[in-house]
């Protein structure tokens, strides 16, 4: 009968483990073992500089909870392993040792014993946050007017459909304000697109300071700006009052114009309890804003004779 050599077995183990170390330790990518509670069981060199902290031991002191900018991600990762065995690249953002926050894919799986009881968590982070970044500032691209920072024409129909429906559920009215930059087309002709565009930045400033976060500034067209008011009841002469105002008041830097910068303001309402499109409401603060343009342009045909 063979019978099995102690020294040899034990051997067997002690290699195994120092492979798995060597393994554990050596690899690019952040690891870990955490209790369910939130304790550290371990971490390898990559994640510590991950998370920047200078060893394991300084990092092991950190309940896993507080590393979480939204606490609320850990506890939906843990009741997700309470159902399955693994959760693959779950997203969420972590705090590192100097303050700054990074973004991570989180793959982890949980350790059960003979009773079914977790026991204990294993996986491995990946830091995305240059992925996330890029992500963000596509999307931003996408939705911005790249002159003026503010929103642009095709992120008006998402932002219609989005606050129309919250304005129809709580029953709260949209002011509309159609904005023309007036004389533009003489201010590109005479000084120059890039002085053109200046003053397009400038009315974009005004007409965001003017409003509230909460509020849209969409720009239009070439010379043209949309706001979208949300929650007005009344507000919305008022806001067109302080534009003009603060326009007034607002002075190119260095500026070769021998004219004022002038807007010209169409107002519309879409109001939940009617049975009105918000495009037919754009289209009234459409033909407003030309009114009080052809007003305007009277007036100053007037005031030069």
């Amino acid at each position: 009968m063979k019978h099995e050599n102690p020294s040899s077995e034990q051997e067997t183990c002690v290699c195994q483990e120092t492979q798995y170390r060597s393994l554990f330790e050596g690899v690019p990518i952040g690891l870990y073992i955490t209790t369910p509670e939130g304790q550290f069981l371990d971490a390898n060199p990559a994640l510590c500089q991950m998370l920047g902290y200078p060893n394991k031991q300084a990092l092991m002191m950190m309940s896993v909870r507080d590393l979480y900018v939204d606490p609320a991600d850990r506890e939906q990762q843990c009741a997700l392993l309470e159902k399955t065995i693994r959760v693959h690249n779950y997203e969420a953002q972590l705090v590192c040792a100097d303050g700054q926050s990074i973004w991570v894919h989180d793959t982890c799986h949980a350790i059960r014993d003979e009773a079914g009881e977790i026991v204990c968590f294993e996986g491995s982070l990946q830091d995305i946050t240059q992925q996330r970044l890029s992500e963000q500032k596509l999307n931003f691209m996408a939705r911005h007017d790249p002159l003026t920072g503010v929103f642009n024409r095709y992120a008006l129909s998402e932002v219609i459909e989005q606050e129309a429906s919250r304005a129809q559920r709580y029953q709260h009215p949209i002011g509309v304000l159609m904005i023309d930059v007036n004389r533009l087309k003489e201010v590109n002709d005479r000084f120059g697109h890039s002085t053109g565009d200046r003053v397009l930045k400038v009315v974009a400033d005004v007409l965001s300071s003017s409003v509230r976060s909460s509020d849209y500034v969409v720009r239009f067209g070439g010379d043209e700006f949309l706001l979208l008011l949300l929650e007005t009841n009344g507000e919305t002469p008022r806001v067109r009052d302080r534009i003009l105002e603060r326009m007034a008041q607002t002075q190119l830097a260095e500026s070769c114009l021998d004219f004022p910068i002038t807007l010209s303001i169409g107002i519309a309402y879409w109001k939940p309890d009617q049975d009105v499109s918000m495009e037919a409401v754009l289209s009234q603060a459409d033909d407003a804003m030309y009114a009080e343009k052809r007003r305007q342009s009277l007036l100053h045909a007037e005031l030069s004779q």
